[in-house]
């Protein structure tokens, strides 16, 4: 008898006579065809080596439809047969996601059957941490940033240094006057999520491309007190940017007391800078209340969740000429 993978280079090389003469609709059903059939006879692991070698030669031809029609179908089987997240498993995915990055229309819906899948066998809220990351990493370089932002919140440790490297281009594309707006989009996010450290490392990577590109008005001080922060800025011409390093400074001096100085200052930060934030005066406001009772001791009466307040988006201007969708 043949072995399995003689039998799925033999699949395979009909899948290729087809795609070379045009016959991409036949190949495509055929090749779905045979996986169905594997399924039924309880050969899952041949059936996904089977579909996942075809999406990716289907890639090659841009057929986006046939190739999340195929992955969808490999990923149904992870859930359905209860596959572990492993390695092995993931690259599979990571190797057709690269490329399928390039369909708008179908990514989204096979982007979240993946992290659906790694929620279900991990047990946990967001599902694994290096999807996360790694969608991040393709939003982000497809300039899908608003998107991007949700998948690095919830990613690696090395999402903060990401995100806020990309809140930093962000801003630019727009050439919006206050580049601070796109720094507290992490900045109160990661706050309001009790992770503080991935906090810092979000302004932290922020202000070294401020300060680099903005080196009038950007400009180093000593700092009085040693800060997780390293640097310290005089930030000029960036008043919300000035807001969220006080902002991060004042965090890490709380001690959970609601009369404490720090809480006072945290007050007084707050009476002054919220207003400025303008359209999204009420998303900060909500995020803010949750930075209160997380750091500072203050109860607040609340009427959303922090799941609710997590998924409002902040309001951000578009970027010059309008040539990329940011909402």
């Amino acid at each position: 008898m043949a072995s399995s993978s003689s039998r799925i280079e033999r699949f395979m090389s009909n899948l290729r006579e087809n795609l070379v003469d045009g016959n991409y609709y036949e190949g495509h059903q055929e090749l779905r065809a045979i996986a169905i059939r594997l399924v039924k006879q309880k050969k899952h692991q041949r059936a996904i080596q089977l579909l996942y070698l075809g999406a990716l030669e289907l890639c090659q031809y841009n057929q986006w439809g046939s190739v999340a029609d195929l992955t969808t179908f490999m990923i149904n089987i992870y859930v359905e047969e209860k596959v572990a997240v492993t390695d092995e498993s993931k690259e599979r995915i990571y190797d057709i996601f690269e490329k399928l990055s390039q369909a708008t229309e179908y990514y989204p819906r096979v982007y979240e059957l993946a992290i659906q899948w790694t929620i279900g066998m991990m047990g946990n809220k967001v599902g694994d941490q290096q999807l996360h990351h790694f969608i991040g990493c393709i939003l982000r370089n497809k300039l899908r940033y608003q998107e991007a932002e949700q998948h690095f919140l919830v990613g690696t440790p090395e999402s903060p240094g990401a995100l806020g490297n990309m809140l930093f281009d962000w801003a630019e594309r727009t050439g919006a006057g206050d580049y601070g707006l796109f720094v507290a989009r992490g900045v109160l996010k990661y706050l309001a999520m009790e992770w503080p450290e991935a906090a810092c490392l979000c302004w932290k990577a922020f202000v070294a491309r401020l300060a680099q590109t903005h080196s009038s008005t950007v400009v180093e001080k000593p700092a009085s007190l040693p800060t997780k922060l390293g640097a310290v800025y005089q930030i000029g011409g960036h008043e919300l940017a000035g807001f969220v390093q006080l902002l991060l400074l004042t965090v890490e001096r709380a001690d959970g007391a609601a009369g404490s100085e720090a809480s006072r200052v945290f007050g007084q930060l707050r009476a002054r800078y919220e207003p400025k934030f303008g359209v999204n005066a009420d998303v900060v406001h909500s995020l803010l209340d949750t930075v209160a009772e997380k750091y500072f001791g203050v109860v607040v009466q609340r009427q959303q969740s922090l799941l609710d307040i997590m998924s409002n988006m902040f309001a951000a201007p578009k970027p010059i000429g309008g040539a990329e969708d940011m909402d």
